[in-house]
């Protein structure tokens, strides 16, 4: 066959497809082909150009600032939603958790371990649009300590929630995010209710967390579960600029405090980094430097994060004008 031939036989298949909807049965029905034959002109006519696809993404989906957060911090994955530029707190959480729900509905495995961060408005937000599932999930387990003069109940109810939802167990941590000392820590540590549920941080195939930075947000602030202003004069001083689980770090993503230092009964920054999979939700640029460090740090293997903040992350440090 002349390639001539070939070709025309390659544009009309294609044609047939591509253009008029029919089945690679239909048209090698139609032309007296096989189906494998019609199967590899396809693939041919797309190879040598004669069918050129293209993705054309809608206004508000933004795949090429996903793929330069991703090269830029060697992410493997980078979920940008939209929100508009002046959005308020609850619409970035909103929109945020709307897509981090829509990641686990989609995500989800079966016999997994599920671990959440229990002081997140995002992570509330998240919950809040989780449709139910039947999962085979061995159970949720909260990573943080929630009991507090409020805490007690916010962090219980956000990971029962959870549970419910993807029909499993829920392991739930009984005691306060930071201890007053860390003797105080150590000691509550080994009693066998809290041992059991700190044991099972390793097992964790899935942590969802939210990343905070120095100042401590409102709902934490009224939880009883936060640092006092002496603290957070040492943590700024050694350069603090976010936490995970309240485990603080710094602008390159180090932790700031040594394990002899720090009071908080939650997953350590070295068990978040070897976790399996790990889902930060964040947002809002008084968040950006935080992000960053929590990227250079890599404890975050997947990020849903907003647009105008997602843009910062490829802003140089020391700019404040966004890369276009």
């Amino acid at each position: 066959m002349a390639k001539q031939d070939e070709q025309r036989l390659m544009v009309k298949i294609a044609t047939l497809y591509y253009v008029e909807g029919l089945k690679q049965s239909e048209i090698a029905e139609s032309l007296t082909l096989s189906q494998s034959f019609v199967s590899r002109i396809l693939n041919r006519s797309v190879k040598e150009g004669v069918v050129k696809i293209s993705v054309v993404p809608p206004a508000n989906v933004y795949p090429e600032l996903e793929k330069a957060i991703e090269q830029t911090y060697n992410l493997p994955q980078a979920i940008v939603v939209d929100v508009p530029d002046q959005a308020s707190s609850l619409q970035i959480k909103q929109a945020i958790g709307s897509a981090a729900a829509h990641y686990l509905e989609t995500r989800l495995r079966n016999d997994e371990l599920i671990g959440i961060s229990s002081w997140s408005g995002t992570i509330r937000a998240m919950v809040d649009a989780l449709h139910p599932l039947n999962s085979a999930c061995k159970g949720v387990i909260q990573l943080l300590g929630g009991v507090g003069a409020n805490g007690n109940v916010q962090a219980t109810i956000l990971t029962q929630n959870l549970a419910a939802l993807l029909n499993c167990p829920a392991w739930l941590l009984p005691s306060q995010s930071i201890e007053h000392s860390v003797s105080d820590r150590q000691r509550l540590s080994a009693n066998a209710e809290v041992a059991e549920v700190l044991s099972k941080f390793e097992q964790v195939d899935l942590a969802i967390v939210g990343i905070g930075d120095l100042e401590p947000s409102a709902l934490l602030r009224n939880s009883g579960n936060y640092y006092d202003g002496r603290m957070l004069q040492t943590l700024a001083a050694r350069g603090a600029v976010g936490d995970i689980c309240l485990h603080y770090f710094d602008a390159c993503g180090q932790p700031v405090l040594k394990a002899e230092e720090d009071p908080v009964i939650g997953m350590e920054l070295a068990q978040v980094k070897q976790c399996p999979q790990v889902v930060g939700l964040a947002g809002g640029r008084e968040k950006a430097q935080a992000i960053r460090g929590a990227l250079l740090g890599g404890y975050i293997k997947v990020l849903i994060i907003d647009y105008p903040t997602a843009r910062l992350l490829l802003t140089p440090q020391n700019s404040s004008q966004p890369v276009r």
